[in-house]
């Protein structure tokens, strides 16, 4: 199993992979970066080696489940995954083929983790001393399509105040994950859909999991009747408070 800060590490490599920082930082391009596969188990990403030297990948498999609101990767045989791996010189792409081993058509998507490691090399001892390279992992998220083809997300909110704070929670009762990448507040007499206090950050919220965030309030504002409004990967809405 992952211990919680090597998951923060991977996802935040992954997140500055996706993003492009730098042309000078570029490591690889991978595509795509969501890997959705559908009810027969199969599917491919390639990756690009953009660095200056060859590079060994591996890949392996996680499953992916929301336990408590925080993420749990552990390992699974449910894939095969071809090359498991190889090496790429500089410029060079690979396709990756990914399958169940078994496949079933469930009526839930089911969540993974693709992890694409470089395997660290021996320093070369021709190379300049003092220099430090640094290894990168990629954890791409990969979902298994549902048998239901109506199957989608249904959030269910909910919300209470603790100590100086609204605290904000989303179930997802639906078969099928959600993306939210704000949770906010603003009061219920407002007419507008502009939170007053928010948390920006991207969490995925699988079928049969929840998520919580806690909003700072000020103390004096605390018992306002207050509206949950959340930024799904296309449009902001206001959410429906379960009682």
């Amino acid at each position: 199993m992952y211990h919680k800060a090597e998951q923060v590490l991977a996802v935040v490599v992954c997140l500055i992979m996706v993003s492009f920082v730098s042309p000078a930082f570029a490591v690889a391009s991978i595509s795509p970066v969501i890997i959705n596969v559908p009810t027969d188990g199969r599917a491919i990403f390639t990756i690009r080696n953009d660095r200056k030297r060859d590079v060994l990948y591996q890949i392996s498999v996680f499953s992916w489940s929301v336990v408590n609101g925080e993420d749990r990767y552990e390992a699974t045989q449910d894939f095969i995954a071809s090359p498991p791996l190889f090496n790429l010189a500089p410029s060079i792409s690979q396709i990756v083929r990914i399958g169940f081993r078994n496949p079933v058509k469930l009526p839930v998507e089911q969540a993974y983790r693709m992890e694409v490691a470089e395997v660290p090399r021996p320093q070369d001892r021709n190379e300049a001393g003092g220099n430090i390279e640094l290894s990168f992992k990629y954890l791409l998220p990969v979902y298994v399509a549902s048998s239901d083809r109506a199957a989608k997300p249904e959030l269910v909110w909910t919300m209470h105040a603790e100590n100086n704070a609204i605290v904000v929670r989303a179930e997802n009762r639906g078969n099928k994950h959600e993306v939210v990448n704000m949770v906010g507040v603003n009061r219920l007499s407002s007419k507008n859909l502009v939170p007053e206090y928010s948390i920006k950050q991207h969490l995925v919220i699988l079928a049969g999991s929840w998520r919580q965030w806690r909003i700072p309030v000020p103390a004096e504002n605390i018992s306002l009747a207050w509206r949950i409004l959340f930024v799904t990967e296309a449009e902001i809405r206001a959410a429906s408070v379960s009682k």
